[in-house]
């Protein structure tokens, strides 16, 4: 593909600087957040998430949860059709989270 040289390429910086003043705040925030896949623990709508969630909000393993699970400490998780479930309040609780 030839390039005019009669043509300026353009300034993308300026351009992009451009968009992003005309955007709220809280969409500027949501698109530079780091995505990671799970939900935001202070937005979560649900009463109870599954073992994989509640640990990437713990920091811990998924392997922790489960031991935690067999012994209730520091929070215990209720059991649906076999699989754990556990309180967001609690882990809020934990975290200190307030909403």
């Amino acid at each position: 593909m030839q390039a005019f040289s009669n043509q300026q390429s353009p300034d993308i910086q300026a351009l992009f600087s451009q968009f992003l003043a005309q955007l709220p705040a809280a969409q500027i925030e949501q698109l530079t957040r780091k995505s990671d896949g799970f939900p935001d623990i202070r937005t979560e709508s649900r009463t109870h998430v599954p073992t994989d969630i509640a640990a990437h909000w713990l920091g811990r393993k998924g392997q922790t949860m489960r031991c935690w699970a067999m012994t209730g400490h520091p929070i215990m998780p209720r059991r649906v059709n076999g699989k754990l479930a556990w309180p967001v309040a609690e882990i809020r609780r934990l975290l200190g989270v307030t909403i």
